[in-house]
């Protein structure tokens, strides 16, 4: 609350100015941000004497309203005259060498120095570019079937966004999805793909394509969001799809984080009959606990385990051990990253019956895509 936050930050002061000389100043900038002024330094690296002094002060909890809070803190340091020759550029550039600090994990200190300044153009043109391209609805999906190996049979389509960028092309989602997500675009993002990916669904069932499912990745932030549930669900309303033909991917990160609200967005999701799909399996903390609490319909096999089955190695026990595990669990196994007929059959023989991967299919546009579901799909032909 307000009052144990303001506690706090008259807490996050002492111990500070504790850590000061008598001629430095110590002033809040507002928010959690502080800024200090040491004057008359004899050289400049005589500063992390100070930062040092702040960190070790920062690793004893602080103690408010009964109870203890770790409290991190990330420092940015500018020197003058080297950095700046006046109070805004010195400002600036230490908020820069913070923020390097902060995007490094955290809890610790940097001085800035001219490539961050490069870096940090860099970055808000990067920032700018993103923002136009929300607003322009540059962005378009691409689709990458998945396989049921043993049926022959095209059974669904992971829908992938790519960025059709003015100068650049097709940007990846690796390039920019981590941005949208620090400066608030991801919801946006988000929903224009649950809409695009339900509409291009819509249109492939009024063509008689009507056994598919269609599958979607939502950001772990998506979840701390209080109208996820219906906005998803209005969507599959809008384009008159049953329910169970939309899948939703999310990693095991949101797992870990806010259990009681998972647990109760994912059980909404599921009585209004969208199937929940958790990505990259068993390369993050995988606990088999939540696979026991969580209303989960599959688990999909990170492409690191496929990669692995090299033929004339001995395949690793890992993937066996999924395979069983979802088996026990009565989950549905979805293998991405196939690309050789070795990994085919091997994850065939241990009982993975339905794969994705350049093997079958590289994401395509929904034209090219079309194409092929209308056609035989060859990669499967004896």
């Amino acid at each position: 609350g307000p009052s144990e936050g303001d506690d706090l930050l008259k807490s996050v002061a002492i111990r500070l100015r504790n850590c000061m000389r008598a001629s430095d100043t110590l002033a809040r900038q507002g928010g959690d941000e502080f800024t200090v002024l040491l004057p008359d330094l004899a050289q400049a690296d005589n500063a992390i004497v100070i930062a040092e002094k702040i960190l070790n002060e920062f690793r004893v909890p602080f103690h408010v309203s009964g109870q203890d809070f770790s409290v991190s803190v990330s420092i940015g340091i500018s020197v003058f005259p080297r950095d700046g020759e006046s109070a805004d550029a010195l400002l600036k550039h230490a908020d820069i060498a913070m923020f390097r600090v902060k995007n490094n994990g955290k809890n610790g200190f940097k001085f800035f120095d001219p490539e961050m300044n490069a870096c940090h153009h860099e970055r808000i043109i990067r920032e700018n570019e993103l923002r136009c391209a929300v607003r322009n609805s540059e962005f378009e999906l691409h689709y990458q079937p998945l396989v049921c190996v043993t049926g022959n049979r095209i059974v669904g389509l992971e829908a992938l966004i790519r960025w059709r960028h003015p100068v650049r092309g097709l940007v990846f989602p690796c390039s920019f999805i981590d941005m949208a997500e620090e400066i608030g675009l991801i919801h946006e993002i988000t929903y224009w793909v649950l809409a695009e990916a339900c509409g291009q669904l819509a249109r492939w069932r009024a063509m008689g394509l009507d056994n598919l499912r269609i599958s979607i990745n939502v950001s772990p932030q998506e979840f701390n969001r209080n109208d996820l549930v219906e906005r998803i669900a209005s969507n599959v309303s809008k384009f008159g799809l049953p329910e169970d033909v939309l899948e939703i991917e999310i990693t095991e990160n949101p797992l870990l984080q806010d259990v009681s609200g998972v647990i109760d967005k994912m059980h909404r999701l599921r009585e209004c009959g969208i199937r929940i799909s958790i990505d990259d399996f068993g390369t993050h903390y995988s606990s088999l606990n939540y696979l026991r609490r969580f209303p989960i319909n599959t688990i999909k096999i990170d492409q690191s385990f496929v990669r692995d089955l090299v033929e004339g190695q001995n395949c690793s026990p890992i993937i066996p051990a999924i395979i069983c595990i979802a088996r026990g669990f009565g989950l549905n196994l979805v293998a991405e990253g196939v690309e050789t007929d070795y990994q085919m059959k091997t994850l065939r023989d241990l009982g993975c019956d339905e794969m994705q991967g350049y093997l079958f299919s590289m994401p395509l546009p929904a034209d090219d895509v079309e194409q092929l579901l209308c056609d035989a799909f060859p990669i499967l032909q004896d």
